[in-house]
Order: C-alpha cells, then structure tokens, then sequence
C-alpha cells in the first residue's frame, strides 16, 4: 500500500506536517505583513514588483504539480515520502487563499477557515486510517537523517518569513535563525538522506 496514494502512513504523516507548517508560516506571513504596514503607514516601501508579493496560493499549486508527478510515476518509498512532504507544503499553501482568490470571500472569512479545517481533517484522518490499515513499521525504517533533513526543509520554509518587507525585528531574527538551523541540519544530514533517496535499487 505505500506505493499508492501519499505513501503509506508515513506519507500521510509527512503530508500532514508539510500541511500545518506551510499553513502556520502562511498564516504568521500575513499578520506580520499587516502589522508592520499599520506602523509604518506610508513610508513604506512599495512591492508591487516584488516577487515575493506574489499570493503564495500559485506557490503552493507549482508545488502540488510536481508533488503530484513524482507520486503518479514513482513507486519508490523514500521518493514518495518526500513527494508527500512537498504535497502536504503545497496543499497548506493553497487552500489558505483558496477562499481569498477563488470563492473572493475574505481571508480570515469563516468560509476560509472552514476549507483549512475541512482539508486538515482529511488528510489527518488519513494518516489515522494509514497507520491503522499498514501498521506503524515503516516509521522503524526512518533514521536521524531523514528526520533531520525533512527538520531542515520546514525551518527553510519558516525562514522565508525573513523576506518579508517591512519587518517587526524579532520575526527577522526568527527567519534569520531559522534559516542558519536549516543550512546546519541540511549540510550535516540532507546529504545521507537524499543520496539514500535517490540511489538506484540494489
């Protein structure tokens, strides 16, 4: 059964931590950004050109194309272990503007908030239902570096909040100390992880 849908539970698993991560940075994005425009009023500088200022919804939909090729045409554990992780990021990242930019309701409207529920539910109830189905043995097969290293790719994606212009200084240094944790943990352990993960079957 791993080799079907987010790769057993620990896909599911993988999957529901990328979605909760991507939606809490999305969401502490968001609020920073309007809290740092309320003090700085107009002197602050204009985005419109800025890449970043792009909704991250069309982020999140480039990631769950790719994730969801990889998953389509692999059948290898550990790829789609990470296929689901990039998944769970992307998906986390879309239905949190689904409201905003396809029903045009608010972003912190209840109907938003009911997406994010409604999909958090599912994908948690899914990885629920995988462990009970498969059991919980191949969360045996996953060491240090592999944890470590999917470690790394959140505290990344939480360093992203770093870009974000103008800036309330403490959530500066939290994007900056991510981001140094994510290049430590994924210099020491991504190397083993992803060698491991790409290395052709013996």
């Amino acid at each position: 059964m791993a080799s079907l849908g987010l790769g057993g539970p620990v896909g599911f698993c993988f999957a529901t931590t990328g979605f909760c991560s991507a939606l809490l940075v999305a969401r502490v994005w968001e609020y920073v950004s309007l809290e740092s425009y309320l003090r700085c009023g107009l002197s602050c500088p204009i985005r419109s050109s800025d890449v970043f200022q792009l909704h991250h919804f069309y982020y999140g939909l480039a990631m769950l194309l790719l994730a969801t090729s990889f998953l389509a045409v692999t059948k290898r554990q550990r790829v789609r272990w990470d296929a689901a992780l990039m998944f769970g990021i992307g998906a986390g990242l879309c239905i949190d503007e689904a409201g905003l930019l396809l029903l045009r309701v608010p972003y912190n409207d209840l109907l938003s908030i009911f997406l994010l529920a409604l999909f958090g539910s599912a994908i948690f109830g899914g990885t629920i239902n995988a462990a009970f189905r498969d059991g919980t043995r191949e969360f045996r097969i996953l060491d240090r570096a592999d944890i470590l290293t999917l470690l790394s790719i959140l505290l990344g994606m939480a360093g992203v909040l770093y870009l974000d212009r103008p800036l309330i200084t403490i959530v500066e240094i939290a994007g900056g100390v991510s981001w140094a944790f994510a290049l430590a943990l994924a210099t020491l352990f991504g190397k083993k992880h992803f060698l491991r993960v790409w290395a052709r079957p013996g």
